[in-house]
């Protein structure tokens, strides 16, 4: 499927832009006579594969990028800085072009670019490794409105404490800190212990619970992706009912019963599971709903 091995791509380029950033800034330093030991044998290898004759043309993360000369920044960030009160309008001019992308095609960031999907991928396939061999690992349900509530604590710390400390518990932020300190480094900060905890939550407790219900971005993207007008649609008169639209889906999404709301990231991995070719990405009247209420069984 096209649209699988487009995202799949995107993921690709964006963890990889992660690493090569910091790699590239590390050679340009590295180069410019700073000997910056601490990188070891990844400062060596940056050296012989990066041009030193051309400057790191990006230099930042997903939280926040300078694209030659331009920033560019998450609307979390943007957000997180307006409650402290220190927003301004380059601020708002830099979290302008992801606010209007995520409006136009909702929660597409976290299928489509954010770097702990990987992680997510691994996750999964513990799960489904532990159902062929007869052992079902949980999968607790939460509320609905949970990742609202974070979001809104989260700002709310911010906002009273006066700091900004969304980077310590929101993952896109955390692997770019983490790939910048192993890079230049040669180790793993502390950010490492709350990945391995996201994941722990993710393999053992609920699937992609992080993502579902802890991730204070996703829920974000769901507000400003509330009235996108691309979504999934099935086709009724196809459909068998089998679910395997809703066994691909990570996070508590029924397509089967067109239980669709704005937690949708627009992967199309449904689209993909189903034998009956009864989904599509589709342009139409927005879903209009932050959280569509689970349908009895």
């Amino acid at each position: 499927m096209l649209y699988q091995r487009l995202r799949k791509i995107c993921l690709a380029l964006s963890f990889g832009l992660l690493l090569l950033v910091p790699s590239w800034n590390l050679a340009a330093i590295d180069q410019a006579g700073a000997g910056l030991a601490g990188g070891g044998r990844w400062a060596e290898l940056a050296d012989r594969v990066i041009p030193s004759t051309m400057a790191p043309p990006l230099v930042g993360t997903l939280w926040s990028v300078d694209l030659v000369g331009v920033e560019v920044m998450d609307p979390l960030a943007g957000l997180s800085l307006l409650v402290t009160g220190r927003a301004d309008l380059a601020i708002l001019i830099a979290v302008l072009p992801a606010v209007l992308i995520v409006a136009v095609l909702g929660r597409f960031f976290c299928g489509w670019l954010c770097p702990y999907v990987p992680l997510l991928a691994a996750s999964n396939s513990i799960r489904h490794v532990s159902a062929r061999l007869g052992l079902r690992l949980p999968d607790l349900r939460v509320n609905r409105w949970t990742p609202f509530v974070v979001l809104f604590c989260v700002l709310l710390i911010t906002a009273v404490g006066g700091a900004v400390i969304v980077p310590l518990v929101y993952p896109p932020a955390i692997i770019g800190r983490q790939l910048f300190h192993w890079v230049f480094f040669g180790g793993l900060g502390s950010g490492a212990v709350v990945l391995g905890l996201a994941l722990l939550v993710d393999t053992f407790v609920t699937r992609a619970g992080f993502c579902t219900y802890l991730c204070p971005g996703g829920a974000l993207f769901r507000v400003i992706g509330v009235a996108s007008p691309v979504h999934v649609r099935r086709d009724a008169s196809s459909c068998d009912s089998c679910g395997a639209c809703d066994l691909a889906c990570s996070l508590d999404q029924s397509p089967m019963t067109d239980r669709l709301d704005s937690g949708c990231e627009r992967c199309a991995k449904c689209v993909a599971a189903c034998p009956c070719s009864a989904l599509r990405i589709t342009t139409g009247s927005p879903v209009l709903s932050l959280s569509a209420r689970r349908q009895a069984p």
